[in-house]
């Protein structure tokens, strides 16, 4: 058992708790995972070249770091271990991690790109693309530190992508992976620190889907379904606004929206994101439509949920309205 740290909350992330959001909506699900209370964990020496850094080791991760604020490094362990509680509850797993899941957090943006060119090798050209990098790569989460809004959000996405590589499916379309990874940013912190993990609560996020909603620069439904994270890392900001508000709302409208008409079946593939072999339902689905071509995100979503994408996409359009614009 490892000995246990009280962390420290007087100076963190005050900023997170009064973002500044273009619209809040109406509130979704109030099922939030608190916080996980008095964390184990060790800290000990790391040294990266010729910079001195941390190990802080916890029950399911080993975090490496060239941060030296303590606060943010006592926070650290809470953090991705409240997140893996967090992701046991939207996924089930299948299977436990074989060790400490890794986490690499550089503070500075030089410390990161240099770690990617070695780690990265042969992607190493497109991990650098990502702004205010953070990725998992080969079931290891990097990160730079770029604020508090932006890192711990940034943590807990990447964080479920590593999840999923180490505890349930490593093959999962974009659209379903990135969304529920976004599902897993939103965090709520008070004056006293972390207080729990909200799904709805993503200020950064909503604010760039509303953006696009109002210059009315959406992916269509289809095409959010057939693309991934790779086709819009290169484009303009607001592009990659859109793609990743989108993902993370289609979640939310699957779960919730239309009165939970989409909610059982939705449920039934996130069962089966844990356990089975997805591309074989999206193969199944293939061969009965006898489509000319082939989409594993499409062919997926077409066979869990439905395959009428031009309902979906008008009841999935009216959602992100109301939920984002308030209905205008």
């Amino acid at each position: 058992m490892l000995p246990k740290r009280f962390v420290r909350y007087c100076l963190i992330l005050p900023a997170l708790a009064a973002g500044v959001t273009f619209m809040l909506g109406c509130a979704g699900s109030k099922k939030m995972t608190p916080v996980l209370e008095d964390v184990p964990f060790e800290i000990d020496t790391w040294q990266y070249g010729s910079q001195a850094g941390r190990r802080i080791t916890s029950e399911h991760y080993e975090i490496h770091t060239t941060l030296t604020d303590e606060v943010l490094l006592e926070a650290l362990p809470q953090v991705v271990e409240t997140a893996y509680l967090f992701y046991r509850e939207l996924v089930p797993a299948a299977r436990e991690p074989q060790g400490r899941m890794q986490v690499y957090l550089f503070a500075r943006r030089s410390e990161w790109a240099a770690f990617t060119r070695r780690f990265g090798e042969r992607r190493a050209k497109t991990l650098l693309k990502v702004r205010r990098g953070g990725y998992m790569e080969r079931g290891i989460t990097v990160a730079e530190y770029v604020s508090h809004a932006v890192t711990f959000p940034l943590l807990t996405h990447e964080g479920f992508h590593q999840y999923l590589y180490y505890c349930a499916n490593r093959r999962v379309p974009a659209w379903l992976n990135e969304g529920l990874a976004v599902l897993c940013e939103g965090q709520r912190w008070g004056n006293v620190g972390l207080k729990e993990f909200d799904p709805w609560h993503n200020p950064a996020r909503r604010n760039m889907l509303a953006e696009a909603l109002l210059r009315d620069d959406l992916f269509s439904l289809d095409e959010l379904l057939r693309i991934n994270a790779g086709h819009v890392v290169g484009g303009s900001t607001r592009r990659v606004g859109a793609y990743y508000g989108q993902v993370w709302m289609l979640v939310l409208f699957l779960r919730e929206g239309e009165e939970g008409k989409y909610a059982e079946s939705f449920a039934r593939l996130l069962e089966a994101l844990g356990s089975k072999d997805l591309e074989d339902y999206a193969r199944a689905y293939h061969v009965k439509s006898a489509r000319h071509s082939y989409n594993f995100g499409r062919e997926l979503f077409c066979n869990f949920i439905s395959d009428d994408l031009e309902t979906v996409e008008r009841e999935y359009l009216a959602f992100l309205r109301r939920r984002i614009l308030g209905g205008r």
